[in-house]
C-alpha cells in the first residue's frame, strides 16, 4: 500500500479521480449532484485504475398540469438569490467551490432540467439577487431561457454567477421577501408591467391535505436561500414577519415561501429563516431545506427544479418526486 493524492466525490465516495475535475463537480454523478475534495488515500501499488459503478439514472420529471387552455395558464417561481459577501466563502472544507458558484450551477441545472416539462413555455421564473439591495435579474419562461442560453447549462450558470458576484454587501432578507410579495401580488392581479402574457390565469393544482380535505393552490412558489442572518444597509438585524403569512394574497390559498439555508442547524440565521416558514399543506413538514454537509448537494439542483416547476413545498415533496 502506498499513499496517493486523489479527488473523492462527497456524494458517493466510490467516485475517485486521479486529477481534480475541471469545475469541481463529480463527473460520474448525474450533472452537478456531487462535488469533489482532495484527499490522501492508501492504494495498492499496482492499482492504477479506478473502478466506477454505473452512474444512477436521473429521476423522471413530473410533467405538470398541462391540459386544455381557454387562456394561457401560467405558473411562476420567484427565486431570491443571496449575493452577500459570505456567499463567496468556500462551500465546504476541501472543496474548491464557493457557495456562490455552487448555487449558480445548481440553479442553472435545476431550471434547465425542466426542458422535458410539457408546459415549460408557460412556466415563468423571476430571479432576484439580493444583499442589502434587491435587483431583478430576469423574468422569463423556462423555454425562453433554454433558447437564450443555447441549452448550455454552463453558459447559464456563468451568467448567474457573474450577476451574483457584483453585489457582496449585507443580507436584507426583509427587503427580498417584500420584493417577492409585491411581485407575486401583481402577478395574481395581472398588474405586472411588461409581463409577456396579458390574458392569463394563474395555473392551479388540487392537492390532498393531510386531513383528507382537498385544496386548490396556485402554481406559484417563492424560494429564498441564504447563509446568514438579517442585516440591512442600516445594520438592522430585526427579522420581520413573513409578508405572505401576515397579509395572505387572494388566490394563493397557502403560504408559498420555501426556505433553504447554507450552514449549521444551530446557526442563528438558520433558526431565523425557519421561523418565517409554514408547514407543507400535504405533509405537515416545514417548507425548509438545510445544506450543512456536502452529501446533501445532490438534491440541491432538484430543489431548484421543484420550485421552478411549482410542484412541491417540503423535503418529503421532493423525496416523492425523486424516488417515485
Amino acid at each position: 500500500m502506498i499513499k496517493s493524492k486523489k479527488w473523492v466525490c462527497l456524494t458517493n465516495e466510490a467516485h475517485v479521480f486521479d486529477e481534480p475535475t475541471e469545475d469541481g463537480f463529480c463527473n460520474i454523478c448525474p450533472p452537478y449532484e456531487g462535488i469533489v475534495e482532495e484527499r490522501v488515500v492508501l492504494v495498492e501499488d499496482a492499482d492504477k485504475e479506478d473502478f466506477f459503478p454505473d452512474a444512477p439514472t436521473k429521476p423522471d420529471l413530473p410533467m405538470g398540469n398541462g391540459g386544455k387552455e381557454l387562456m394561457a395558464e401560467v405558473g411562476l417561481c420567484v427565486i431570491l438569490m443571496d449575493a452577500s459577501s459570505s456567499m463567496t466563502d468556500q462551500a465546504f472544507p476541501g472543496s474548491p467551490l464557493t457557495r456562490m458558484r455552487l448555487i449558480a450551477t445548481s440553479a442553472a441545472s435545476g431550471i434547465f432540467d425542466l426542458e422535458r416539462m410539457q408546459n415549460n413555455p408557460n412556466a415563468y421564473v423571476a430571479a432576484f439577487k439580493f444583499d442589502d439591495r434587491v435587483e431583478l435579474m430576469f423574468v422569463d419562461t423556462v423555454a425562453n431561457l433554454l433558447t437564450r442560453f443555447d441549452k448550455d447549462v454552463k453558459k447559464f450558470a456563468n451568467y448567474l454567477y457573474d450577476e451574483l458576484y457584483t453585489m457582496q454587501q449585507g443580507t436584507d432578507i426583509n427587503r427580498a421577501l417584500q420584493q417577492a410579495y409585491s411581485f407575486v401580488d401583481k402577478f395574481m392581479k395581472k398588474q405586472l408591467p411588461d409581463f409577456k402574457v396579458r390574458d392569463y390565469a394563474p395555473m392551479k393544482q388540487i392537492i390532498l391535505k393531510s386531513s383528507g380535505d382537498s385544496l386548490s393552490i396556485a402554481n406559484v412558489r417563492v424560494l429564498i436561500y441564504t447563509d446568514g442572518m438579517q442585516y440591512d444597509a442600516q445594520k438592522n438585524k430585526i427579522l420581520k414577519a413573513n409578508p405572505f403569512k401576515l397579509n395572505p394574497i387572494v388566490g394563493l390559498n397557502h403560504d408559498i415561501v420555501i426556505g433553504a439555508f447554507f450552514g449549521n442547524e444551530t446557526d442563528e440565521g438558520c433558526q431565523e429563516l425557519q421561523s418565517l416558514l409554514s408547514e407543507c399543506p400535504i405533509h405537515d413538514e416545514r417548507q425548509f431545506f438545510l445544506f450543512n454537509n456536502p452529501a446533501k448537494i445532490n438534491i440541491l439542483k432538484y430543489l431548484f427544479r421543484m420550485a421552478s416547476g411549482a410542484s412541491g413545498f417540503c423535503p418529503r415533496c421532493l423525496e416523492k418526486q425523486l424516488y417515485r
